[in-house]
Parts: structure tokens; C-alpha cells; sequence
């Protein structure tokens, strides 16, 4: 029988969504990705050299299963039918030529392949000139699915349409002849759902994303601080039955997704370019944090195979782990002891009280505990379903740690003393734009603003006046002057913040200081800040790598104070004070009978209330009350003013001390020595970013009233260092079955 027409003419097919339902190049990247996840810098390099090169290098590194692959069926078994009747059919795709042959041997139909070369993109016009030069003008007809086709299909013969949309068939019909169409069961998401089932759920990828996003929403602002307690066992689920690389990639994209959404506040610097780049770096350091974590605790066989002893012991090492983490968090590279895992619960004040003891380590390590108590209790529920009660032996010891807790800090709570002394404090809000702080134009006018705002203030005739970092533009000349005048005239005890500076024959050292001045004008004490803020008032390694200074942008560095200082306040007359003044926020917090004629504070500079060594070295010297002088303005009317509260709630706790926050443009506030935030300052509006006023009356006991410190203040990080020591247990164990 002599051949018909079409047999004469070659038919080139078309591979990703014609052949396939999928994207070979999509696909490859979803598998490298899932593999490591660390892959994504290597693939954004390789597609700035273009589609091609990308291509190539997707093919040498990730191998696919041509038998695993999604064919289309019907058009398949059309093809089956074309060769037999002696059709040649060549296999023209973008896709590389690495990755398509394996497919073409697979099918066994084809008798020619062109592809993608690492050097040329054979997709469109590049398609249709390789087609051409072979088998000339409309010398052969093309099998495609999409846009991309339109070229080829306008130089072919014949189309033959697989797997296309509407649009794409009505616009193949008025490029050429239209042959067979094979677009049943066409889905536009076929091959984002192969991608995504690919890279997020069979890698857990999907679930380390919604576990990062559940921990970001129990910090402030949203503190929904259930979701702390549930996050962990998902990113457990996430990492378990995974091989210690990939649960570290699964930690690490949580860690990754958690830092960004909660530390979003960094773009709102107002420097140009510099606060992305610092938010994408810092999340990603940050997150090897979490990686490690999985590392470190993720086994290959799922808790449930353990004993029932083996899952406790194994619940209480991974949250050892997780609260050593965090202590080598806040130390490592100056320490970043920030949204520790406790801290999202510090509107629970009852637990709280657990950290008086272990610092709000004890907290992280109470919330992870019963986190991994649930998921093993989930375990349990989904493979022994017949043993309908097995899952409460799981949770049944963290949930009674958990309410002895709450049992023991309410019953602390409760036993608290009663001020009988209490000393009128005034807070200065001045909610200065951080862009008017670098402007030399405007400091004069600034400043005689915020002395305005401190001459309303005064009426209320307190014993002490606070000012926030940053709210003396400089300490120039005339600014002390005017300083020490303003505490004469209105016999005020004042604390401030502004720069120090010590000159010696060979350098002079640049410090953010606290001062104190006596109702005389005269400058008593000098606090130096001890934690300054990496590439915000120091750049790490900078005598050895300049360029870092890009990275920043401040011009010069400050140097670290070396000890606390304690404030005394001596010669105060204090007196009974009750009630309410609405117009200028006084707050009564206890009632007040003389004798009292001192107090005694200290004073955190920045972030250093986060800092809970700092906070306890502090707090040794038999303080009545803590104070922070911060500058929260960099980062706009966000969530990091909250954060920073929750943070230093904890410091509260730790060592029983109230402490006053005065901002520059919040959350200016007092919390109790119990953890408590008494009061915020906001304005009429009910804003708490505004300038304005806060004053308290701050109770002060008596020397014989005073209850002994806290086990944390006299003890330290005890609790900390004990889960480092099991953390470590647990490394060298790790390591010891890697090479055994």
C-alpha cells in the first residue's frame, strides 16, 4: 500500500505539556530545591546566564524517572498509531538535551531528538529555524500546547494541538492548517500542582512555611501565643522520617519564613536599599538556628516505634535543645536575644513567674516540651487508632508540669507586699521622626519642642523626669547648660540619654551614655551602654574588611560600656499621694506615707533589656526599679515597639524589679516586678506612638518589706547552661552514630 500523505511528513512533538503534563525545567528545579534548599543562590546565578545554561545545569545535577512521569494517554497511544504506520517522529524541545533523551529511549517512538544545548534555548523562533533547515518550509507538521508553539506552528505544515487552553486551540487555527486536537481534561494548574506537590508537600516544605507563620503570629502585635505551643510539633511533623540534611533544610525554611514575617519592621529604616538587605541577612542567619535544631533532635524512624520512656526522654532533650539554641542565640556575634520562644507568652504573667527561677528559658523549654508531647500524641492517634485513650499517657506530664506552674506563679503572685512609700515619676514621650534626627537644621527646633512638652508635664511636681535615647540631638555646650538649668529651676532629679566622650594620647572612644543629674544641675552619675547594635552603632571587622561600612549608615563607631552603674536618688521628699489626674496621666500605683527619702535605679540603654545578663548584672545592687531609655523610632508605628516590651517583661520577672520604658515613640510604659505592664502610655486618639506624657507614682518598699532575690538573680543562667550541656550530650551522640 503506497503511503498516504501524512506519512510522508515528519511530525515534531513538542515535550513539557504536550508529551507531558509537566515542565521539565520546573520540575528539575523542584527537586533540586527540595533536595537543598540552599540550591536557590546557585539557580538565580545560572538563569542570569540564561534558559538554556540554566537548563544544562539543571540536567547535570537532578536526575527523573522518565516511568514517573505524567503522559498524555490519548495522544500517546495516537502516536503509537503514527509510527506504525511508518510516520517518522522527532522529539523537538526546549528542555535539554540530558534530560530528554532518557524520555525518548522511555517512549521508544521517537526517531530523532533536538533539544536545548546549554548554549541555545530551542523553544519558539530558535524551534522553528532548527525544523526548518531539516526538513524545510512547512515540511513538517508540530505537535505543541502553548504560546511559545505559535511560531512553530506558523512555519509547519499542520498543527496538532495537546493539552492546550481555549485561547491557545483559537489562536493555533489561524496559524495553519488545524490536524488532530487531543485537549481533553486540560487544566491550567497542571503543572504548578505537580511543582508545588513536588517542593512543598513531599518535602514538608509546605508545613515549615505555615509552622514559621504560626510562630510569627504569637509575638506581638497579633500575640496569639497558642500558636507557639502547636508550631514546634508541626515543624516536627514537617522533619520527621527526613535524612538529617533534609530536616535541616526543613528547619531552616521555617526558621527563614518565621524571621522574615517577624522582623518585617526592619524595612521600615528609613535608609534606602540598606534595610532589605539587612532583613533578608539577618532572617537568614537567624534560621540556622531552627535548622540545627531539626538536625540535631530529627530521627528516621517516627516516635511512635519508641517506648513510651524513650518518647518522654526523647520530648525532653529537643526542647533541652531548642532553650540551648536560644542561649548560644543570645551570645554568639554579640548576642541577638530576640522573640526567644517564652517570650510570645508574656501575657500569661502567671507561667511567667516560672523564669524568676530559669529565666524565660524555662518558659521556651515548657512550651517546646508540651508542643512535642502533642505531635507524639498525634503519632499515637494516627497509627494505633484502636488504642482510642493511648495518646493521654502522652500529654499527660508536660500538661500537669504546665498547671503546677500556673498554680505556683499565681500563688506568688498573690503573696505580693504592698508599697507603703512611692516616689512620682514623669515619662517623656517626644515621638521625634528618625529622618528629623539626622537633620542638623532641624535639632534646635526639636529639642525646644520636646522642653515645651517637658514644661506642660511638670504640674504634676515629680520627684524624677526621664528622657528617651536620642531625644538631646547633642551634647553640645548649650545643651547642657540648658540641661542643668531645667533641673535647677524645677528641682527634678533627671535621667537622659546622649553621647560621652573619653580622649586619651592615642584614641578617643565614642560612648551612648546615660546621665544622671541631681535637682542641682549637676551631672552625678554616667552609664556607658554595654550592647551596641550591630551595623546600627558598630560595624563587626571593619579594620579588616572596610567594605562593610557599605552595609550601614552610620559613619563612625561607638565603644562598649564595661559594667552597670546604679542611679542613686537621694533627698527626696516623698509624700502620701492618691488619686487621678486625667489631663496629665498620673497613675496611682500604691499608696504612700513618708519615710522614704532615697531610691535606688539602673538604667538599660536600647535592647539591652533584652539582654537578660545585663539585666541581672543590673539588678544586683539592691535597686528599687529599672528604667529603659529607648529609641524604637527606626522601625516606624510597627510591631518591634511591642516586641521589645514582651521582651523586657521578662527581665521583670527574672529579678523582681519593676521597670519603667521610656520611648521615643513607644511602647512607653511601666511593668511590675511580676510582669505585669501596669500602664501605657496613649493619647487621646488611643495611640501609642504619639508624643506625650506618662506619669506614675512608682512604689518603693521598704528596706524590711523587701522580699530576698529571685533564684535567677542570684543564680544566673543555670537552667540555660544546663540544656547547652544536654544539647551537647546530644551532638556528640549525633555524630558518634554518623560515624560508627
Amino acid at each position: 500500500m503506497p503511503p498516504t500523505p501524512d506519512q510522508n511528513i515528519p511530525l515534531a512533538v513538542d515535550l513539557d505539556g504536550t508529551l507531558i503534563r509537566t515542565d521539565m525545567m520546573w520540575e528539575s528545579l523542584a527537586q533540586l530545591l527540595r533536595r537543598n534548599v540552599f540550591a536557590i543562590f546557585q539557580i538565580l546565578f545560572w538563569w542570569t546566564r540564561g534558559r538554556a545554561y540554566l537548563k544544562q545545569k539543571l540536567a547535570a545535577r537532578v536526575k527523573i524517572d522518565p516511568a514517573t512521569l505524567p503522559y498524555n494517554e490519548k495522544f500517546l497511544a495516537w502516536l503509537h498509531e503514527e509510527k506504525k504506520s511508518g510516520r517518522k517522529l522527532i522529539l523537538a524541545t526546549a528542555s535539554d538535551l540530558k534530560m530528554t533523551q532518557p524520555i525518548a529511549d522511555h517512549v521508544g517512538l521517537f526517531d530523532e531528538v533536538l533539544a536545548s544545548n546549554g548554549a541555545v534555548n530551542l523553544r519558539s523562533e530558535n524551534k522553528l529555524r532548527a525544523l526548518t533547515e531539516k526538513f524545510g518550509a512547512r515540511g513538517f507538521d508540530y505537535a505543541g500546547n502553548s504560546s511559545a508553539d505559535y511560531a512553530v506552528w506558523r512555519g509547519s505544515r499542520q498543527a496538532v494541538v495537546v493539552n492546550a487552553s481555549p485561547g491557545v486551540l483559537k489562536q493555533a487555527a489561524g496559524c495553519t492548517t488545524f490536524g488532530p486536537v487531543f485537549c481533553e481534561n486540560f487544566s491550567h494548574l497542571a503543572v504548578a500542582r505537580s511543582v508545588c506537590n513536588e517542593l512543598f508537600w513531599r518535602s514538608g516544605y509546605l508545613f515549615a512555611i505555615v509552622a514559621g507563620l504560626l510562630l510569627a503570629c504569637a509575638f506581638p502585635k497579633l500575640s496569639l501565643a497558642g500558636f507557639a505551643w502547636v508550631a514546634p510539633a508541626l515543624l516536627m511533623f514537617a522533619a520527621t522520617g527526613k535524612s538529617r540534611y533534609d530536616a535541616f533544610c526543613v528547619g531552616y525554611l521555617a526558621g527563614f519564613t518565621f524571621w522574615l514575617a517577624s522582623l518585617y519592621w526592619l524595612l521600615f529604616i528609613p535608609v534606602t536599599g540598606l534595610p532589605i538587605l539587612g532583613w533578608i541577612l539577618l532572617a537568614a542567619y537567624l534560621a540556622l538556628f531552627t535548622g540545627t535544631w531539626t538536625w540535631l533532635i530529627t530521627h528516621r524512624s517516627s516516635p511512635d516505634t519508641l517506648s513510651w520512656t524513650r518518647r518522654v526522654l526523647w520530648t525532653l532533650s529537643a526542647a533541652a535543645a531548642w532553650v540551648a539554641l536560644e542561649m548560644i542565640r543570645a551570645r554568639f556575634l554579640g548576642g541577638f536575644p530576640w522573640s526567644f520562644l517564652g517570650v510570645s507568652q508574656y501575657q500569661l504573667v502567671p507561667l511567667i513567674q516560672l523564669a524568676s527561677i530559669t529565666g524565660v528559658y524555662g518558659v521556651s523549654f515548657l512550651v517546646v516540651w508540651f508542643s512535642l508531647a502533642l505531635f507524639c500524641a498525634a503519632q499515637m492517634i494516627l497509627k494505633n487508632p484502636a488504642k482510642r485513650h493511648g495518646w493521654q499517657a502522652e500529654i499527660v506530664l508536660p500538661l500537669v508540669v504546665v498547671i503546677l506552674c500556673f498554680t505556683a506563679g499565681l500563688f506568688r503572685m498573690n503573696h505580693a507586699v504592698a508599697a507603703q512609700d512611692s516616689m512620682r515619676v514623669t515619662l517623656i514621650q517626644p515621638g521625634i521622626p528618625q529622618t528629623v534626627m539626622w537633620d542638623p537644621r532641624e535639632n534646635e527646633r526639636s529639642f525646644r519642642q520636646f522642653l515645651a512638652l517637658n514644661e506642660a508635664a511638670l504640674t504634676n511636681e515629680p520627684d524624677l523626669v526621664v528622657w528617651p535615647e536620642s531625644a538631646v540631638p547633642e551634647m553640645s555646650e548649650e545643651n547642657c547648660r540648658t540641661i542643668s538649668a531645667f533641673a535647677r529651676q524645677h528641682h527634678v532629679w533627671l535621667i537622659l540619654n546622649g553621647e560621652d566622650v573619653s580622649t586619651s594620647k592615642t584614641e578617643t572612644n565614642y560612648f551612648n551614655a546615660a546621665f544622671l543629674v541631681n535637682p542641682q544641675g549637676e551631672l552625678t552619675r554616667t552609664y556607658h551602654k554595654q550592647k551596641l547594635v550591630i551595623f546600627g552603632e558598630y560595624v563587626p571587622l571593619v579594620h579588616w574588611l572596610p567594605f562593610l561600612q557599605w552595609f550601614t549608615p552610620i559613619v563612625g563607631g561607638w565603644t562598649e560600656g564595661t559594667n552597670s552603674v546604679t542611679f542613686p536618688l537621694d533627698g527626696l521628699n516623698l509624700q502620701s499621694r492618691t488619686g487621678s489626674d486625667a489631663t496629665n496621666k498620673v497613675i496611682t500605683i500604691g499608696s504612700a506615707t513618708p519615710p522614704r527619702h532615697s531610691a535606688k535605679t539602673a538604667v538599660l540603654i536600647c535592647f539591652e533589656d533584652s539582654f537578660a545578663p545585663v539585666t541581672r548584672e543590673a539588678a544586683q545592687d539592691d535597686l528599687d526599679f529599672l528604667i529603659n531609655l529607648t529609641n524604637d523610632g527606626w522601625f516606624g508605628d510597627t510591631s518591634e515597639q511591642w516586641q521589645h516590651m514582651a521582651n523586657s517583661v521578662f527581665r521583670c520577672v527574672e529579678n523582681g524589679l519593676p521597670l519603667l520604658r521610656c520611648s521615643n515613640n513607644g511602647i512607653t510604659c511601666s511593668i511590675n516586678g511580676y510582669g505585669r505592664v501596669e500602664t501605657i502610655f496613649r493619647n487621646a486618639k488611643n495611640n501609642e506612638y504619639q508624643a506625650g506624657v506618662l506619669t506614675l507614682e512608682v512604689p518603693l518598699l521598704q528596706p524590711s518589706e523587701k522580699s530576698a532575690a529571685t533564684f535567677y538573680n542570684r543564680h544566673g543562667d543555670w537552667f540555660g547552661w544546663g540544656c547547652v550541656g544536654v544539647a551537647g550530650l546530644l551532638l556528640c551522640r549525633k555524630m558518634f552514630t554518623h560515624y560508627r
